[in-house]
């Protein structure tokens, strides 16, 4: 049978023993440190592992820590959901998003009255430009070579 991993509190430090996968005395990090959104024990215990236990795949590295934690007592799986509360409130004040007040404006909608005036000077231009570029049609001449 594998032996439990532990949580040991040295020199008033929380420190984590995985005797199998000779992980001994780690030392957690600070909860400040971790940067996820709404974690849970499981996965901050496996993240540990996974920094911890280089050269393995995350694959198996899942594996292990799903294999150890379901051996590990309950004041463990205790103490990992508590450190992952506590990780979830640091980040919440470390990442707080401050939103401006949203201030409800309606649309100014144009007058149609502005709208049907506008469509004036436009036609008119059309006649504008249709005059030069007869105009310029009928001065036009072919140039030889």
């Amino acid at each position: 049978m594998m032996s439990r991993p532990s949580i040991h509190n040295i020199n008033g430090r929380s420190v984590l023993s995985v005797e199998q996968y000779y992980l001994f005395h780690y030392e957690l990090p600070p909860v400040n440190s971790f940067n996820y959104n709404n974690c849970n024990g499981f996965i901050v215990y496996r993240s540990i592992l996974h920094k911890e236990l280089r050269g393995i795949g995350t694959g198996e590295i899942s594996g292990i820590a799903s294999e150890t934690w379901h051996i590990a007592k309950e004041d463990f799986r205790i103490f990992f959901n508590n450190y992952a509360q506590k990780i979830n409130q640091a980040v919440k004040k470390k990442f707080s998003i401050t939103f401006k007040h949203y201030e409800v404006k309606p649309n100014k909608r144009k007058n149609k009255t502005f709208i049907q005036q506008s469509k004036y000077p436009y036609v008119k231009q059309e006649e504008v430009t249709k005059i030069v570029y007869e105009k310029e049609v009928e001065d036009f001449k072919f140039v030889s070579f």
